[in-house]
């Protein structure tokens, strides 16, 4: 009985010191928490490029918006909120086009109000140069007054999911890809009935 309780002990003195040590006990290898830990400072800097990117667009600002972005790779795809789809999807390869789409959307309307989810979720791709960060936002544009939007409506207003791919280089994190998952108009509730639901991507493609 006796030597039963030591070899017990003994594994129960093991199994804490694995714990300790954050090993995985299939491989030997750190546990998957440590591997894809994010950095605080990492962590900072992405909310850091989230509220830029918000602001420069509420601001309309074109250049504070743009430089959440890398020019070099840069990839949007808007999915017009048919999700599945494919065959209608909005895609920009170029932040030339980008550019152009922040500008029109700037000179159509008088405000612009954002609200992004914070803190967003943030899962590791390549650890300390890649992440793929989600949030959700709400989007308002407002003309300016006197003037009406399509059907009498004073703005519009949209809703759905971002997800960003984020890239670190020369220890500068910004965002290199864009998937805006909208909403259909059928899912967006607003609360003030001047405001006309819409596909935010509808926005965003030349005219």
């Amino acid at each position: 009985m006796g030597q039963k309780l030591t070899k017990m002990g003994s594994v129960l003195i093991l199994l804490a010191f694995l714990i300790a040590c954050d090993v995985n006990l299939d491989n030997g290898e750190p546990g998957p928490d440590k591997i894809h830990q994010i950095l605080p400072e990492d962590r900072l800097a992405i909310d850091g490029v989230l509220r830029r990117w918000r602001e420069g667009y509420e601001i309309e600002d074109v250049e504070t918006y743009m430089s959440a972005y890398w020019s070099e790779g840069f990839r949007y795809v808007g999915d017009l909120g048919t999700e599945g789809d494919k065959t209608d999807d909005l895609i920009f390869d170029d932040i030339r086009d980008e550019r152009d789409s922040a500008t029109r959307v700037f000179s159509q309307f008088q405000d612009i109000n954002i609200a992004l989810t914070f803190p967003p979720q943030i899962t590791v791709i390549e650890e300390n140069r890649r992440f793929e960060v989600r949030n959700h936002y709400q989007i308002r544009g407002f003309v300016p007054d006197g003037e009406v939007f399509e059907g009498e409506f004073t703005g519009w207003s949209a809703e759905g999911d971002n997800l960003f791919i984020f890239e670190k280089r020369d220890g500068d994190w910004r965002i290199t890809e864009w998937y805006d998952e909208a909403f259909s108009e059928e899912e967006i509730h607003i609360e003030n009935n001047q405001l006309l639901p819409i596909v935010w991507t509808t926005l965003k493609q030349p005219r």
